[in-house]
């Protein structure tokens, strides 16, 4: 008799798009729904979404990919989401604090009051997040302090994921990788920590139920199971966020081994069998979760493919009207545009901070800036001057990380800026090392299959898992004429936001005083 074919459901929550798919044993994917979702923005630094809508769009691509394969059973579904996110409901279940996402800028000036009651860098290595204003403890302490009503009436503060979790089994969950990038999960004993929910002001049970998100945990109930468009219940894997299984979904888990990710944001990860930080109290990259025990170095930056998706909506019409009469993607438009600029756009250096940004600057205030440009720059410089500002910040992560004995020597990249060849070439050039694609493009849902699949005991381990679930579909190799100009550009990239970054905080005094709106 033949075996049936095991069939994996994966979902990702992210912050621009929400997907799903569903996957076989060997990683091929089946069929694939995407829906793209709003972000809003009332009030200047403000970036956030609503709960419910987000939670529609994942019902609808999880049914849309079951129908693309005329599916109504799976054998487990298996979840992945954007982090840093927080939001607050009441016993309900009613959204009473919509979801601030991670490119809202508005706690930044939190971290002044959040360094004189404790020490930052104990704060780090506590949690493996240095202080910084993306993080929900920051976001709680700001609420506390500008929304105390909205604080008081909160039942759950919680992520996109539990919020999704509480609409289809009634209860809150949260995996421990979306947990690692709260900065309020002890990053060492993977518990939540004493010191960061003393400085929130609020104990766990105001949390979502802590849970080791690789194991099964619970069964999906009929009632939802239905409205998913399945027949009978399955189990649920929380899975982790969306950036420890883009790791895992392009099988970066050995040393060595690079995880760069270009979605909405951009991410360098490495990969430790301990919980590692910055020896330097400059705290430049993260330590998250995984899961099985490894630890995810590396830093993210707020700001990679959302500055094409800026130029597509702002700049891009051209390209806009030619993508719908040829029913090809705008930002291959865009990129194919971008090849007409040389390496190093001709001297056009773009500081690509539209949401102020992260690693490894830690700077809510700084903005974008095009430096240098001169009647002979076209649109084709400033489009490639973006993508390559954005690998700029990439590599200045990575270096601290090579400090601290996280050496590299080969890429995987992933995410919708990947399926760019020229911004791998960029990646090679300014890295100086191969860049491997994997064949599934959306390494974040892969990465929650392989979850799926080790979780139903189709594999036994990782390795296990990833050697038979991903395959490198295209290598590129660094074009060694290309180091010298990408060298200078990227020592004068890093000059130009250390000249410019006090006139960043002067330029926030007027631009955002007394906006204390928090959504529309």
């Amino acid at each position: 008799m033949k075996k049936p074919e095991v069939r994996i459901l994966a979902v990702d929550i992210g912050t621009t798009n929400v997907k799903a798919a569903v996957f076989d044993e060997q990683g091929h994917m089946l069929s694939f729904a995407s829906k793209e979702v709003p972000i809003y923005s009332p009030i200047p630094g403000s970036a956030i979404q609503r709960l419910e809508e987000l939670n529609q769009a994942a019902l609808l691509v999880i049914k849309t990919a079951l129908k693309r394969c005329n599916f109504s059973s799976v054998d487990v579904l298996a979840l992945s989401a954007q982090m840093h996110g927080l939001a607050a409901i009441d016993e309900t279940g009613k959204e009473i604090l919509p979801l601030i996402t991670y490119l809202d800028t508005r706690a930044g000036g939190i971290m002044n009051v959040l360094a004189k009651e404790v020490d930052p860098y104990l704060l780090y290595k506590e949690t493996g997040c240095p202080p910084l204003f993306v993080y929900p403890l920051a976001k709680l302490i700001w609420l506390r302090e500008k929304k105390p009503e909205v604080f008081r009436r909160a039942r759950w503060f919680l992520s996109i994921k539990d919020y999704m979790m509480f609409r289809l089994i009634g209860e809150p969950y949260i995996d421990k990788s979306v947990a690692s990038g709260s900065q309020l999960l002890n990053v060492n004993t993977l518990r939540w920590s004493d010191i960061s929910l003393e400085l929130a002001g609020i104990d766990e049970e105001l949390l979502p139920h802590l849970e080791d998100g690789e194991e099964q945990f619970v069964e999906l109930p009929i009632k939802s199971s239905r409205i998913l468009g399945l027949k009978d219940p399955i189990p649920i894997v929380l899975g982790g966020s969306d950036g420890a299984l883009h790791s895992l979904g392009v099988g970066s888990i050995k040393r060595g081994m690079l995880a760069l990710n270009l979605g909405t944001s951009g991410a360098i990860r490495g990969i430790s069998a301990r919980p590692l930080t910055d020896a330097s109290r400059d705290m430049r990259f993260f330590c998250y979760y995984i899961g099985y025990g490894l630890r995810l170095p590396g830093g993210a930056v707020n700001n990679a493919g959302i500055c094409l998706r800026w130029f597509r909506d702002s700049l891009g019409q051209p390209e806009k009207m030619l993508s719908e009469l040829l029913s090809i993607s705008p930002y291959d438009l865009l990129s194919r545009e971008a090849e007409r600029a040389c390496a190093a756009s001709d001297g056009l250096i773009v500081l690509p901070f539209f949401s102020g940004e992260r690693f490894p600057v830690r700077d809510p205030f700084s903005r974008c800036v095009i430096f240098g440009l001169t009647l002979r720059h076209g649109r084709h410089h400033l489009i490639r001057g973006l993508m390559e500002g954005v690998i700029y910040t990439l590599r200045w992560i990575y270096e601290a990380m090579e400090e601290n004995g996280l050496k590299g020597c080969i890429i995987r990249t992933g995410g919708g800026g990947s399926r760019s060849r020229l911004w791998r070439q960029i990646q090679a050039d300014v890295f100086k090392m191969p860049v491997e694609r994997t064949e599934v493009e959306e390494a974040s849902l892969l990465g929650a299959a392989i979850m799926g699949a080790i979780a139903i005991g189709l594999y036994k381990d990782v390795e296990e898992a990833v050697s038979n679930m991903v395959r490198v579909k295209e290598r590129i190799d660094p074009i060694k004429e290309n180091f010298s100009k990408y060298e200078r550009a990227y020592d004068f990239f890093k000059y130009l936001y250390e000249t410019l970054k006090q006139a960043f905080r002067r330029h926030s005094h007027f631009s955002l005083k007394g906006e204390e709106a928090y959504y529309p």
